[in-house]
């Protein structure tokens, strides 16, 4: 089920939504459901505004300052799904990369698993290492405001980056999806095996965000 915002959650709507008028549509909500949400092991926050068999719906909020990193500090992944993305407030820069097999050196690939709903705050998040190595390189940069989207394609590597200069919030729609691996591009010295859970909080503390 998709969370009633003043308006349906279609990703065609949303993004020619007027700005103000959605990040007002999405604060009511925030205020009227007080939803939890989860610290994503990159350190943003993730509020779940529904899904269903073929979609989900997320906030993403970035706060300012340093942030907490989970299980390992690897940024450069895939996603099993086709990703949209909107900018409610702020800026993000999303890195696409290309990544190849790397007979020896660079980096080792880790792929995810869950131990349960990975919306619940005690599901186990799990990174394996896999038998291969792989070297990644930039294919393509661009930095997005507040207003633009950006679609990151499924299985595609790429890297979300947030100054620590800057709050921002997005508007995400995960579609598509598939039973591939999620792939994480590792780093050295960390186990095989990497485990950890995901810290819950009320997401109504982080309204302000959404603020211009």
């Amino acid at each position: 089920m998709l969370a009633n915002i003043g308006f349906p959650l279609e990703w065609n709507r949303v993004r020619a939504e007027p700005l103000p008028t959605l990040r007002a549509a999405v604060m009511t909500w925030l205020v009227r459901e007080n939803p939890t949400c989860l610290i994503h092991p990159h350190g943003f926050f993730v509020v779940l505004l529904g899904r269903t068999e073929t979609e989900e719906w997320r906030l993403h909020f970035w706060p300012r300052g340093p942030r907490a990193v989970s299980g390992m500090p690897a940024f450069i992944h895939t996603h099993n799904c086709h990703v949209e993305s909107r900018i409610l407030k702020g800026q993000i820069t999303n890195v696409l990369y290309n990544v190849a097999t790397a007979a020896t050196g660079d980096q080792p690939l880790y792929e995810v698993s869950y131990g349960g709903d990975r919306y619940a705050a005690a599901t186990s998040n799990t990174l394996r290492k896999t038998a291969a190595r792989v070297k990644a390189t930039i294919q393509r940069k661009c930095t997005l405001t507040c207003g633009e989207t950006y679609h990151v394609e499924r299985h595609a590597y790429h890297e979300a980056v947030v100054s620590d200069r800057d709050i921002t919030s997005t508007l995400v729609c995960m579609h598509g999806r598939s039973s591939g691996a999620v792939a994480v591009v590792g780093i050295d010295g960390y186990s095989d095996t990497v485990t950890f859970t995901r810290t819950e909080h009320h997401a109504l503390n982080f309204a302000e965000w959404l603020l211009p």
